[in-house]
């Protein structure tokens, strides 16, 4: 997806705010490669695009079944782009920190290359998503770290709340 510069950003948003990005049970969501859709939330955001606020449109007329897996559509894209070893951190993190964290991945996660291509004696240049793992994890320790600021008093207990939560609730 190409994002027009001339078109409003918002314009956008109902774009995103489908099964296709959102519901990692259904169909739709099956059909194109998390890479993909990685690239093409990567453009949205990068172009200055509001991840919560697509999303939010996507659970506003939603029934509960479909806002309950939001987060682990979510989390697809956060463990495609830094990995399965993170998973437990990130349950700890609240809505908008979840969110958060996503949006700051697809800003240093994927980006545009510009390549070339040989075709008999011609050499071609074109612009092709390039993924990359994102292995340092200061963009989630940083998040952690505002988190612990805004609730000083969280004891394991409540962490233990609200993974249990998070794995049977809606975020959203």
């Amino acid at each position: 997806m190409y994002i027009d510069k001339n078109i409003p950003i918002e314009e956008y948003e109902g774009y995103f705010a489908t099964r296709d990005y959102w519901d990692c049970c259904g169909g739709e969501y099956k059909y194109t490669s998390i890479e993909k859709k990685i690239f093409e939330l990567a453009s949205f955001v990068q172009a200055g695009g509001n991840l919560e606020r697509a999303i939010a449109k996507y659970a506003e007329d939603r029934e509960e079944t479909y806002r309950n897996v939001i987060q682990y559509s979510i989390m697809d894209y956060i463990t495609t782009l830094m990995g399965s070893e993170v998973y437990v951190r990130v349950m700890l993190l609240r809505r908008d920190e979840f969110v958060k964290l996503l949006s700051e991945l697809l800003k240093v996660g994927a980006e545009v290359v510009r390549k070339y291509k040989r075709i008999d004696s011609r050499y071609y240049d074109y612009l092709e998503w390039e993924l990359k793992k994102v292995k340092d994890d200061s963009i989630l320790v940083a998040i952690e770290e505002e988190h612990k600021r805004k609730h000083p008093d969280e004891t394991l207990e409540d962490q233990q709340k609200w993974i249990r939560f998070w794995k049977e609730e809606s975020l959203w």
